[in-house]
């Protein structure tokens, strides 16, 4: 069993949806679904560089193609192999898509995620689901130990568990900041499903988790 990342060029933002379906008709057969681009074969390049078909990153060492990457990376690798795609592929302008949560990395023209959500062990998501949230936030661990969503003025919430976060053991610590480090404020619960309410309702536009809590500044 892998863990599986596509990688193609779009010349416009897509949503997850259509990135299914395009994947869907590929994998029947359809011809011409993904149209070739030089970026392509160039992160494949640049991917085999830092992994190369023998380091155990790959249960299937990927096939080169100038339209698509089909990347099965080892379960063991996937929080670093996965990392390094979605980097890469922001820094060739691809998009990478992840069907096992139906998370799109999009990097096409025009794009910008209004939220980005940042944990210890990557990768980025942008714009997550509420759904997601709450799968992230219940799998918070002493190994992965903070959420961060930042919204794309810099304004951000932050969700921290356990000692690793300064916290008691089975406590979640809340953050959140404004514009600048003197306007940075923590709270702890123990709720799990009250620490996914505080990203879930910043990225909604809604200040309702700064009347939820007794917030104390940082500095």
């Amino acid at each position: 069993m892998s863990f599986d990342l596509y990688v193609w060029h779009e010349p416009d933002p897509i949503t997850p949806v259509i990135a299914e379906n395009k994947l869907r008709r590929w994998r029947e057969g359809e011809a011409g679904v993904f149209r070739p681009h030089p970026a392509v074969p160039e992160m494949l390049a640049a991917l085999q560089g830092r992994f190369p078909p023998n380091a155990g990153a790959w249960t299937v060492a990927p096939t080169p193609s100038d339209a698509i990457l089909a990347l099965a990376v080892s379960w063991s690798r996937a929080g670093e192999v996965g990392a390094a795609t979605v980097a890469l592929a922001r820094e060739h302008g691809l998009i990478c898509y992840e069907p096992q949560s139906h998370l799109l990395n999009p990097n096409a023209a025009g794009h910008a995620p209004g939220f980005t959500l940042t944990s210890a062990t990557g990768p980025d998501i942008p714009d997550p689901s509420p759904e997601r949230i709450e799968a992230l936030v219940a799998a918070l661990g002493p190994e992965n130990h903070f959420l961060i969503l930042e919204r794309s003025d810099g304004w951000f919430v932050q969700v921290g568990y356990g000692p690793a976060a300064g916290a008691e053991p089975g406590w979640y610590a809340l953050e959140y900041r404004e514009s600048v480090p003197e306007k940075h404020f923590r709270t702890e619960t123990v709720d799990e499903v009250e620490a996914a309410r505080l990203l879930i309702d910043f990225q909604a536009g809604s200040d309702a988790w700064k009347r939820r809590h007794k917030w104390r500044p940082l500095f």
